[in-house]
């Protein structure tokens, strides 16, 4: 049995605000992996002269490259980012469709999305502070990686509320009068 229409509401409305967030993350990664791959002076301040975000990507040469070094930098944040969106339509799907509507598959999916944007906040808190030392200043990187921060953020304390609404005890038909009966 779905649940009630308020916590079907309720559900969606909460997957809409994953959703905003996971907008936001979606833009300031496009910002961050733009800075990089254009290897900007900002992208610099806060890397080197090399512009190298992580150690295991250590360029060949600097023109042939910069895009694979970037590719490199970003490419699990793309797939978390592919993934959460994979989960908002999971989400929809399982809130009004009965045939997705299984509580275990749906909570351990989104703990897996949950875990993987935690990693991903973490990492873009700690890239912000890296490219502006903590300090409010006009440095597009840092604003980039504070950005995907937030949304991250935004995204993470969504699925929390959404995996305990989604999980939350409904009560079957048959459930109830064999309550009753005893």
């Amino acid at each position: 049995m779905l649940h009630n229409s308020g916590m079907k509401i309720g559900m969606a409305v909460v997957l809409f605000f994953v959703f905003a967030g996971w907008v936001v993350c979606l833009g300031a990664l496009g910002h961050v992996t733009n800075e990089c791959r254009e290897n900007t002076s900002e992208w610099k301040e806060g890397t080197g002269d090399e512009g190298i975000l992580f150690r295991w990507s250590e360029p060949k040469n600097e023109d042939d490259e910069r895009e694979y070094t970037c590719g490199i930098n970003f490419s699990l944040d793309w797939w978390i980012i592919a993934f959460q969106f994979f989960m908002i339509i999971f989400g929809y799907l399982g809130v009004f469709v009965e045939f997705f509507h299984t509580k275990s598959t749906m909570g351990d999916l989104f703990a897996i999305a949950t875990t993987l944007f935690t990693v991903f906040t973490s990492q873009y808190v700690r890239a912000g502070y890296m490219f502006s030392a903590g300090e409010h200043d006009d440095n597009t990187v840092a604003q980039g990686f504070k950005t995907a921060a937030a949304g991250g953020i935004v995204v993470c304390i969504c699925n929390y509320i959404f995996m305990f609404m989604f999980g939350s005890e409904e009560q079957s038909e048959g459930a109830a009068s064999a309550e009753n009966k005893a």
